[in-house]
């Protein structure tokens, strides 16, 4: 199976990732959940899970070396620069003096300065060079564990921090697992058999216990989870931490009034936890918004200041239909540095339901950062489209493509997805291939222009672009299925779709749209039994209407018409505007007559 531009279903989103509408009322859950999260520059818009806090460290006092007349003449006007509010000079200058001298201390500041800019890379290449000529300092370990972890280079912050197991500062162990959780298994594997042998040499450390159970946890492995975080409230039954993934683990489980008492149990005994309260109002979230925002508004009355309690506040009071609450809540974090992009998408989102198209437009332009950049993006767009305003829209991504020239790519394909979304398939196409002069062979272009051409029925075009992703990367197991199941669904070359989709498996057998296109080319070829055992296979794995839809017909073909009708409105409930399952039911109806 592989969908459209105009079709992806979200397990399926490659070249389109990220770039569909998102309705508050679908992403509350999640926003809540991930509610601690900072929001990247544009357009970045990945989310990552919330993560413990760095643990704190002593500041020593600073001693600094003599040093030579142009180096101190440097390091002055650095300090001049902060003063006045130039923090490129000031932090140019002590990172450059940092590399320069050497000096511990020098290193030491430059690396204070970039976290307090949020300078990540200027942060990571000062906190290394502190712990290099500085290995025993315990905050230049931390922080360098922290920035690598940031960045997925999660073996090198392991292995820095290690040193740190059965200290203070372990903590950091908990910071690196949660970047872990969204990491490719391999990584996650290589992570767990780390974990294991540290804890071998620490046992009964909670923190690397704790991180070890959060793997465990993103791998789905709730139950060996579960007994982890047991183990450690049989030692300390006060480890908040331990409580917190053992109701996280129960609720995965399905053990949802065993979690909600464990954690009533820990906050009665500490009621000033935020952790546990954070917890247990996510797991409300769940079931009962209204007893969920008194949770948060608790948080909030313990931090008056933190804007994700606020934030959290915001989208439950929207959610629930307390409007102007809502609205007084996101405009009061239009301010705040980290959630005020998102704070102007909701208030346009508010705006558009209620009619008021020029306000919402205000607003959704003001979106410049964050995991709401790209649909905000995408409501002015259709906004101004509805208007007659399409040159507006294609000027402004012109804009953004000057303005973020290392997100062109990404950028030219939201540019066509809004094309596309309003059937200007022609102008979509262009645009890509537009994109494709400056970033030639350019897989996420190649791969959208190939979608938008099966939708315009020129499967040679389309073809011609999927085989030059595979002939870059004869392991691209997305442009395999892609071509293969669009061979067996468009054409009658069933033997080479089934060797392409065989191909595609191999690579990721446990994809559920690779096992759905190979029972669908198993049908192509009259092979009814294998059709069906892996397109229920492949609707267990993942229940989605397209799925449904394939099996049904199959179904349908076989005689089991009653269980065809089943599935179909199994279909249709997972999504009920789908258009694939009526066009199914009527075609084969039809032949019946």
């Amino acid at each position: 199976m592989h969908k459209t531009a105009l079709q992806m279903t979200p397990r399926r989103r490659s070249a389109f990732n990220a770039l569909g509408y998102l309705h508050p009322a679908a992403a509350l859950l999640a926003a809540v959940i991930l509610a601690g999260c900072a929001s990247q520059a544009p357009p970045e818009v990945v989310e990552t899970p919330a993560l413990e806090p760095e643990p704190a460290v002593a500041e020593p006092e600073v001693t600094y070396k003599p040093f030579a007349p142009e180096t101190l003449y440097s390091l002055i006007v650095a300090d001049l620069a902060l003063d006045r509010g130039r923090y490129d000079i000031g932090l140019g200058n002590y990172v450059q003096q940092a590399h320069a001298t050497r000096d511990p201390a020098v290193a030491a500041r430059a690396t204070r300065i970039a976290r307090f800019l949020n300078a990540n890379q200027a942060t990571m290449s000062s906190a290394l060079l502190w712990l290099e000529v500085d290995p025993d300092n315990i905050e230049a370990r931390v922080i360098a564990a922290n920035e690598l972890a940031q960045v997925g280079r999660l073996t090198e912050a392991f292995e820095i921090a290690k040193p740190l197991a059965g200290t203070d500062a372990q903590s950091i162990f908990q910071t690196i697992a949660a970047r872990a959780t969204q990491s490719a298994r391999p990584q996650q594997e290589i992570l767990l058999d780390d974990f294991n042998q540290l804890i071998a040499e620490h046992p009964n450390q909670t923190d690397l216990l704790v991180s070890k159970g959060l793997i465990l946890q993103a791998q789905e492995q709730h139950e060996n989870a579960l007994a982890v975080a047991e183990a450690i409230l049989q030692r300390d039954a006060d480890s908040a931490a331990a409580v917190s993934l053992q109701s996280r683990s129960l609720q995965a489980l399905g053990r949802h009034e065993e979690a909600r008492q464990r954690l009533e149990a820990m906050l009665q005994r500490n009621p000033s936890d935020q952790r546990l309260r954070l917890d247990y109002a996510r797991l409300l979230a769940d079931d009962d918004l209204e007893l969920a925002r008194d949770q948060f508004q608790v948080l909030l009355e313990q931090s008056p200041d933190d804007a994700n309690y606020l934030f959290s506040l915001a989208l439950i009071n929207n959610e629930i239909g307390e409007t102007d609450t809502a609205k007084a809540q996101f405009t009061q974090l239009i301010a705040h540095p980290s959630r005020g992009a998102s704070a102007h998408f909701y208030l346009g989102e508010i705006a558009l339901a209620e009619g008021d198209n020029a306000r919402s437009l205000t607003h959704f332009l003001q979106v410049d950062s964050g995991p709401d950049f790209l649909p905000a993006l995408n409501r002015a767009s259709d906004i101004a489209i509805a208007q007659g305003d399409i040159s507006a829209v294609r000027d402004r991504f012109v804009q953004l493509r000057q303005a973020y020239s290392n997100q062109e790519e990404r950028l030219y394909i939201a540019e066509a997805e809004i094309l596309a979304r309003h059937q200007m398939l022609d102008e979509a196409v262009a645009t890509l291939t537009n994109g494709l002069t400056f970033h030639a062979n350019n897989a996420s272009l190649l791969y959208a222009r190939a979608m938008l051409n099966e939708q315009r029925d020129h499967l040679a075009l389309m073809e011609q672009d999927l085989r030059a992703i595979i002939l870059q990367d004869t392991d691209n197991a997305t442009a395999l299925n892609a071509l293969g199941y669009t061979l067996a669904d468009r054409t009658d070359r069933y033997q080479e779709a089934l060797e392409l989709i065989n191909q595609a498996l191999s690579l990721r057998p446990d994809d559920p749209a690779i096992i759905d296109s190979l029972g669908w080319v198993q049908y192509r070829l009259g092979n009814y039994t294998e059709a069906v055992s892996r397109l229920r296979e492949a609707m267990k794995a993942f229940p989605d209407h397209e799925v449904a839809a394939h099996l049904g017909e199959v179904l349908w073909v076989t005689g089991a018409e009653e269980e065809a009708r089943q599935v179909w409105q199994e279909g249709l409930r997972l999504n009920p505007r789908s258009p694939i399952i009526p066009a199914v039911m009527e075609r084969l109806d039809a032949l019946q007559r």
